[in-house]
């Protein structure tokens, strides 16, 4: 990790219990600020929140309950982490649903034809994905914008994945979720508040995973996400905007980080050129 001092500031990480979330979040702690954990999976928020102030300070870090594909539950999360932490400085969009939701939990493959797909359980997974992500920009922008500084990160996949068959919905809500950061990003320009995506590399050693890829394949440990999401948090990051990072490209002997994040920018999914300048 970087000498980046993060101190004071404050992010929600969304899916922040477990996985890439919690290193996320861990990462920004261990950096000086502050993060509030947020999933509906009220009992492993409650052990991991426990676990992390127990290391790092229970003043640092806070629980929020909730569902992003709930808008007023999302209003919620930013207001109890206004009233917690007094500010809010970004939001992580680490939280989704994968192919395991539209299969079934257990399964050895996560491949499903779209026409084989259950409707209503491919339509929730663009409900979380693509709309829960625009609910927490939306819920926590206008306390960013009012500050003129602010960072939104959101988690998205390899092309890849995006493309492979057999991989809706969860490929084409990564996909959407491209789209969101390109268009949110244009939407903010001037304010101070930036948009970025960030992927891991590859497919992460997490519960989005069948366990027989735990063996059969080749993961990303979910630690890669830290110095990313550390610079990408810092004022070094200003004015890095429409970008798309990848985290096992991070360059860690670079003795500056933003020659780091150099190596780790890639271009856009679209045919529209990044805001993100390195230079």
């Amino acid at each position: 990790m970087s000498d980046i001092d993060l101190k004071d500031r404050v992010a929600i990480v969304t899916g922040g219990s477990r996985g890439m979330g919690r290193e996320m979040a861990d990462a920004i702690i261990e950096a000086g600020g502050r993060a509030a954990l947020m999933t509906p999976e009220a009992d492993e928020l409650e052990q991991t929140v426990k676990e992390i102030g127990f290391h790092r300070g229970a003043d640092r870090v806070m629980g929020l309950p909730y569902d992003i594909s709930n808008y007023r539950q999302c209003e919620q999360a930013v207001a109890d982490t206004l009233e917690k932490f007094g500010a809010l400085h970004g939001v992580v969009n680490n939280a989704a649903l994968g192919q395991l939701n539209v299969i079934a939990p257990g399964a050895e493959d996560t491949n499903c034809k779209f026409f084989e797909a259950d409707p209503q359980r491919w339509a929730q997974v663009i409900r979380v994905n693509v709309i829960g992500t625009y609910h927490m920009c939306r819920a926590a922008i206008g306390a960013l914008k009012a500050q003129g500084w602010g960072r939104i990160v959101n988690v998205t996949t390899s092309i890849g994945t995006m493309q492979r068959s057999g991989n809706s919905p969860y490929g084409p809500s990564k996909g959407a979720i491209e789209s969101e950061t390109l268009v949110f990003a244009a939407d903010l320009d001037g304010t101070g508040v930036t948009v970025n995506s960030l992927i891991p590399g590859g497919a992460a050693r997490t519960k989005f995973v069948p366990e027989a890829y735990y063996t059969s394949r080749d993961l990303v440990d979910p630690s890669v996400m830290r110095a990313p999401i550390v610079w990408l948090f810092s004022d070094a990051a200003d004015g890095q905007t429409g970008g798309r990072y990848v985290a096992n490209r991070w360059d860690y002997g670079a003795n500056d980080p933003s020659l780091a994040a150099r190596a780790a920018l890639e271009p856009p999914v679209f045919n529209h050129p990044p805001k993100g300048r390195l230079d």
